[in-house]
């Protein structure tokens, strides 16, 4: 779904899947969500991050309408410095509710969090 909110509404399409290679000109992106299991998988991918990569994006997507956990805030914020940029994805009930297509026609705030998450990852380019 991350994916989908990076390319919503855009002529040319900014982010794909993991498909063994990362494309040229292209940052990659860690997705993870806000629970403490989350967070470990997260630092455990940081710590072996091959240093002929990139740094990557880290995108934390809240799996429910609460604050993130202690434990997932701690471990987050220890991990976020090797990354290029933390993002947060707040909890969007649309996402939840309805299929991907449906979702993203929903407008409003899953509109605002995509532009939200575009531009941030936009402005932290791959040369950064």
């Amino acid at each position: 779904m991350v994916v989908d909110l990076l390319n919503h509404r855009r002529a040319q399409p900014i982010a794909f899947e993991f498909a063994g290679h990362i494309p040229d000109g292209h940052r990659p992106a860690l997705v993870v969500k806000a629970t403490a299991e989350g967070a470990d998988h997260a630092a455990r991918m940081i710590a072996s991050w091959p240093a002929h990569l990139m740094r990557p994006a880290l995108i934390i997507v809240a799996d429910a309408p609460f604050p993130m956990p202690r434990l997932a805030r701690f471990r987050l914020r220890a991990v976020s410095g090797e990354t290029a940029i933390t993002v947060r994805v707040p909890y969007l009930f649309a996402l939840r509710q309805l299929d991907r297509a449906a979702a993203l026609r929903a407008g409003g705030r899953v509109t605002r969090t995509a532009r939200t998450l575009q531009r941030a990852l936009l402005l932290k380019g791959p040369d950064s």
